[in-house]
């Protein structure tokens, strides 16, 4: 091979290694991100919400409405369904489920506790129906089903 033909060669085999780098680092990437979980806020005909009546230091305003789906986490994290970014609100605090007759809340093993209407709830959970009141931490929210 000549001179000229040697460096394109060259040169093409080094675009088709960074080629291959790029690819193998996208595929890396892609499987190993997880979008996080924004607040759900919005106002919802007829679903089941959480409102925020003391926000304690969450930076959220009084009013503040989480809908509600499923089974979803309360806490710090920001890959939980609700996220209260207060210090007294555990990472992963508790949990809010769906369960026939209403909603399940069970404590995740949070430092500073999960009460319904005034009440502690442990692990076993307690059901919420109506328009209850859940404290998490020093954020109080009530349920809603309008």
């Amino acid at each position: 091979m000549t001179g000229p033909t040697e460096l394109l060669v060259l040169r093409l085999a080094l675009i088709g290694v960074i080629f291959l780098f790029v690819a193998i680092v996208a595929v890396s990437l892609r499987g190993s991100v997880v979008p996080a979980q924004r607040n759900v806020r919005a106002a919802s005909g007829g679903r089941a919400r959480l409102v925020l009546l003391r926000s304690g230091d969450t930076g959220l305003p009084a009013g503040t409405e989480f809908v509600l789906a499923g089974t979803m986490t309360i806490g710090r994290d920001d890959r939980a369904g609700i996220v209260l970014a207060d210090p007294s609100v555990s990472t992963r605090h508790a949990s809010v489920e769906y369960v026939s007759g209403g909603w399940k809340v069970t404590d995740l093993g949070s430092t500073n506790g999960t009460f319904l209407n005034g009440r502690a709830i442990g692990e076993a959970g307690a059901v919420a129906r109506g328009r209850d009141r859940l404290i998490v931490g020093s954020v109080e929210l009530q349920f809603s089903s309008a």
